[in-house]
């Protein structure tokens, strides 16, 4: 996980932005540049008196009072802003990472399962065709045991397909060419119970970077209508100047200031615009709330009920089916037993194992999925990985 916050592209154009954003607040505390403005009189060169009149002036606009310091605090908002996507990217970016492990988990725990039942269907057919050639059973025994050998060849198919799709991925989230080797998973955490839901959601809404970020976006658009405000208001331009046009050299150097008149109608527009973004910012940020609290509820429920899934398959439906196999097979040999029989507990046998790598599978996508919604509370938890106990 950690190659893929540090490799993946879209966190540094995502870092490159906010670079951009904090290096705009600097430029929007800023004054205006001066303005120099400079004109002669080309007939009066050479002339017999003061030679070349020259007109030279600069000028400098100062807005209204608190103008410079809005613009400021707007831009340092959509830094904030900025800021808090990056740390949203990145918690997104460990839960699929977390979610690819898990597939990646899954589908390797399901070749093997499915290279265990092979080698018992083989065994089984040899069982079926010994019992065949002495006659105890018929050949439709023998014929059962080759369509599901070739049953299992087809599964084993089909998982390879998916081993390299989830490779893909992998590779895909850390900027490696799709058929990177990726090294075979180690096991997932251990199903553990989650802390109560209402402490995580007081977590989720405190520590959600998308909630973070649009805050940090009503506050600039607070900021921007304020500034729509204050430009109802004059701008003042200071100017000094010197002119040698006058004969009288008291005259030659001057000062003064000007101001623009607005008019409400021109301002009223940017006002009601900035108005109305501020209001889309509030309810942008009510229905992420609103769907954030949602998607948790949703995620703290799987995660509880593959927790308590995972116990079911381990500790009841996967010993039972281990027996019901053993018993089938046992009976089979003492030529009680039907094979069909026997095939059914093998596919039930099967099935329990696979579902029981995929309930695990889950539940770690869907912690991953939790742990972004609280903002990587869970991370802070201690999870502990048993190899021998999620291979089982």
């Amino acid at each position: 996980m950690q190659r893929v916050l540090q490799d993946n592209p879209s966190i540094e154009a995502m870092r490159a932005a906010a670079d951009a954003a904090h290096a705009d607040i600097e430029s929007a505390g800023a004054l205006d540049d001066p303005m120099l403005s400079y004109a002669a009189a080309p007939r009066t060169a050479g002339g017999p008196r003061q030679g070349l009149n020259q007109n030279v002036q600069i000028s400098q606009t100062l807005p209204w009072p608190g103008t410079l310091r809005l613009r400021t605090r707007a831009a340092s908002a959509n830094a904030a802003s900025a800021d808090a996507d990056i740390q949203d990217l990145r918690l997104r970016l460990s839960a699929r990472a977390r979610a690819a492990y898990a597939q990646w988990f899954y589908v390797h725990r399901a070749l093997r399962i499915n290279a265990e039942n092979q080698s018992l269907v083989k065994r089984l057919h040899g069982v079926a065709e010994t019992s065949y050639a002495s006659g105890q059973s018929p050949q439709q025994d023998v014929l059962q045991a080759q369509v599901e050998q070739v049953r299992l060849r087809n599964q084993a198919l089909e998982l390879e397909r998916l081993q390299r799709t989830v490779q893909a991925q992998i590779n895909a989230l850390q900027n490696r060419p799709a058929d990177t080797p990726v090294a075979e998973p180690k096991g997932l955490p251990k199903a553990r119970a989650l802390p109560k839901y209402a402490s995580l959601r007081d977590a989720a809404l405190s520590r959600y970077p998308k909630l973070q970020s649009l805050d940090a976006l009503i506050d600039a658009s607070q900021d921007r209508l304020a500034l729509a405000r204050k430009n109802r208001y004059p701008h003042f331009k200071l100017m000094a100047g010197y002119n040698s046009l006058w004969d009288a050299p008291d005259k030659r150097l001057m000062v003064g200031v000007s101001i623009n008149i607005p008019f409400g109608a021109n301002h009223s527009g940017e006002i009601s615009t900035a108005r109305a973004r501020v209001r889309q910012a509030q309810a942008t940020l009510v229905d992420a709330r609103s769907r954030l609290l949602g998607n948790l509820d949703q995620a703290y429920a799987t995660v509880e009920q593959a927790r308590s899934s995972i116990q079911l398959y381990r500790d009841q439906l996967l010993p039972l089916a281990r027996l019901n196999l053993q018993a089938a097979e046992a009976d089979y040999s003492n030529g009680t037993g039907d094979f069909l029989k026997l095939i059914t507990a093998e596919r039930q046998y099967l099935a329990v194992q696979l579902e029981l790598a995929r309930t695990r599978a889950d539940f770690y996508t869907q912690w991953a999925s939790l742990n972004y919604q609280t903002g990587g509370a869970l991370d802070a938890l201690p999870i502990s990985v048993t190899i021998q106990d999620t291979a089982r």
